[in-house]
């Protein structure tokens, strides 16, 4: 597989809604255009393409189009209003948004409209984001796809039968589509990387604690949930260009101002040259094998990197977990922390859990169960075994800086139609029917770690989808991966238009 052939990272005449939003953000600084025209290009994009991918569910224009024209007056005046000056953004809908509709996917929340904006977003506006649209989600976050009883289900712009992966799906969607300049997510075992991967973007999840996740409606929308910060998610950004995702994560990080006194900071990046990196590289594991694709985008991207003099050290004997162990207990303390959402104890969703206990005894729905019901004390163990992992892998990532993984094993599949039952699904790899959630189990290291890390796109399969891969790195060390993915974009890779969406 010839990478190299993909890089198209500095591309000549990208289009203005295709081009990263730290290239707009250059633009609107010099009076190239203007805030307003920027917004109205992405409205008149949303109204051209949105149908057919549903990836945007709530616009608030007229409220967009007067922080525009604000936005476009200060400047004139010689004012900052920060460093996300003007830029039109979008926000995945499981972000409380002060006077706009908020859903998360949940039917209860139909007509939700909140009074105050999530922490994270409130930062983002105090920086000078204008946010002016909403992206689809799956029912409370909770699916490697996005699909949700109220705005049904997101397409992916490569291939509308595929899906754009989840839980922000509808954010990748729009940021690969050019319907926003990029969109402000989170996620608690994939959610950003995944659909990064599926839709040929960059996907970064951050340090867990970098960012508050105060507002965010995975834990329901009134108090004390709106206050409560979900164990494991973490703010993430989609985005075109890894240039773009540091300035929202910046302006989004830092702790409340309850608690007073405490401090957190990005560490400086490790090495800003490839060579310059301790590279380890893991790809081969019997409990989560990887497709063809897949593979041969890994042992591409390590050629290209050995070609350059960088050192790789492949599945290194010192791995600091077991990928099965670590993703059982990634599920046990996953189920603990959605216990109390609603969507995992409707009707429907209990029956087809027990249905599938009944029909296959043990396995993932017994483990769900028993995770979701699990006792205070159980909880502890496993909060005491991640302790023991996130030492582990502090101690890794003294030997190395980071850590080339895959994000799923597969390109994008195609959706499924089982809404309720989480269980009786599969995705193909290389013709092997596999657990259709061997799609989180090598985003979760990082979740349990609290390590940050960054997808990246790499290459395409023969029928055209996006097939990226991800890097991991130590705690804090966001700025690590970022450099990392923006060092390699430069052979191999790189964001991509949609054929049918230019």
């Amino acid at each position: 597989m010839n990478i190299a052939e993909n890089v198209v990272a500095d591309e000549p005449g990208m289009q203005l809604p295709f081009q990263s939003a730290s290239d707009q953000l250059v633009a609107l600084s010099k009076g190239d255009i203007s805030s307003v025209e920027l917004l109205d290009l992405y409205l008149k994009r949303v109204a051209l393409h949105n149908k057919a991918l549903n990836a945007i569910v709530t616009l608030d224009e007229e409220r967009a189009r007067a922080a525009a024209q604000a936005a476009d007056v200060a400047r004139a005046k010689g004012m900052s209003l920060g460093p996300l000056h003007g830029l039109p953004i979008t926000v995945k809908d499981s972000f409380m948004t002060a006077g706009l509709r908020s859903t998360c996917g949940e039917p209860e929340l139909t007509n939700y409209i909140p009074d105050i904006d999530a922490e994270a977003v409130s930062r983002l506006r105090a920086a000078g984001a204008i946010i002016f649209g909403k992206t689809n989600v799956p029912t409370s976050n909770l699916d490697v796809q996005t699909a949700n009883p109220i705005f049904g289900a997101t397409n992916n712009p490569f291939d509308l039968t595929r899906t754009p992966g989840g839980s922000a799906g509808g954010a990748a969607a729009a940021v690969s589509a050019g319907l926003t300049s990029v969109d402000f997510a989170s996620e608690i075992g994939g959610s950003t990387r995944v659909p990064a991967h599926f839709c040929g973007l960059y996907g970064h999840k951050t340090t867990f604690g970098a960012i508050p996740l105060t507002g965010h409606i995975g834990y329901g929308p009134k108090l004390p949930g709106r206050r409560a910060q979900p164990d494991m998610a973490c703010g993430g950004v989609l985005a075109r260009s890894p240039d773009d995702i540091f300035p929202l994560i910046s302006a989004a990080a830092g702790p409340l101002d309850r608690d007073e006194g405490w401090r957190f900071a990005f560490a400086p990046p490790r090495a800003t040259d490839l060579r310059s990196f301790r590279i380890a590289a893991w790809f081969d594991d019997e409990s989560c094998p990887v497709d063809a694709v897949v593979r041969g985008a890994m042992e591409g991207v390590i050629q290209l990197l050995e070609g350059i003099g960088a050192r790789v050290h492949r599945n290194p004997k010192q791995l600091p977990v077991q990928l099965e162990q670590s993703f059982r207990l990634f599920e046990q303390l996953l189920y603990g922390a959605v216990s109390n959402v609603k969507s995992t104890q409707t009707l429907p969703v209990v029956a087809a859990t027990i249905t599938r206990m009944l029909t296959k005894l043990g396995g993932e729905p017994a483990r769900a169960v028993r995770g979701l019901f699990q006792s205070h004390k159980a909880w502890l163990g496993m909060d005491a075994t991640r302790q023991l992992m996130r030492d582990n892998w502090a101690q890794f990532f003294q030997d190395f800086d980071v850590l080339l993984l895959p994000v799923t094993p597969t390109a994008a599949p195609p959706p499924h139609n089982k809404m309720n039952d989480r269980f009786g699904r599969y995705i193909e790899v290389d013709g092997e029917r596999r657990s259709y959630w061997d799609q989180v189990k090598w985003n979760a290291l990082a979740n349990i770690a609290g390590s940050p890390a960054t997808a990246f796109p790499v290459t395409f399969t023969s029928d055209g989808l996006p097939v990226g891969l991800q890097v991991m790195g130590p705690s804090a060390g966001d700025l690590t991966t970022l450099q990392f993915a923006r060092q390699i974009t430069r052979l191999a890779g790189g964001y991509r238009v949609p054929p049918n969406f230019a």
